[in-house]
């Protein structure tokens, strides 16, 4: 077996030959899946359909242990991404927008439409009040 450039005819020849890597057990072929969800997952353009296929493609344990392994910050925005209008309170933490994804992929939420917000008025004033504060000689030095 040679070396190749591309991944797929690597990870094909690998799984083809099992017998010439006796060491990959298959708690590693999970964490290669498991890696490899994870980009798909954070990958940008996914549908709700889409997180459902990759689910129904990996097994459900994987994929919520893909889920899991996300960092909150990743976690947040594949909860955006899934439901733009999102409410705040769902989403401002790593483990309340993972039980929202997890709502929305079970088909428990469904995609709210914004409200309808009125402008903020503009200030009468054009210029900005002065603070006297500020000009203050303690405050200037820290005296």
């Amino acid at each position: 077996m040679s070396l190749t450039n591309n991944g797929r005819e690597a990870l094909s020849a690998i799984l083809s030959n099992e017998s010439l890597f006796p060491r990959i057990k298959d708690a590693d072929l999970s964490t290669v899946a498991s890696k490899l969800a994870r980009k798909q997952v954070t990958a940008a353009g996914l549908s709700r359909a889409d997180l459902l296929d990759l689910k129904a493609a990996l097994g459900e344990v994987v994929f919520e242990k893909t889920l899991d392994g996300l960092s909150p910050h990743h976690i947040k925005l594949l909860a955006r991404r899934l439901d733009k209008s999102a409410p705040e309170i769902e989403v401002n933490t790593g483990s309340s927008a993972l039980s929202y994804v997890r709502q929305i992929l079970s088909g428990e939420v469904t995609e709210t439409q914004p409200a309808a917000t009125e402008p903020n008025p503009a200030p009468t004033s054009a210029e900005p009040k002065k603070n006297k504060y500020l000009g203050r000689k303690a405050f200037r030095t820290g005296r």
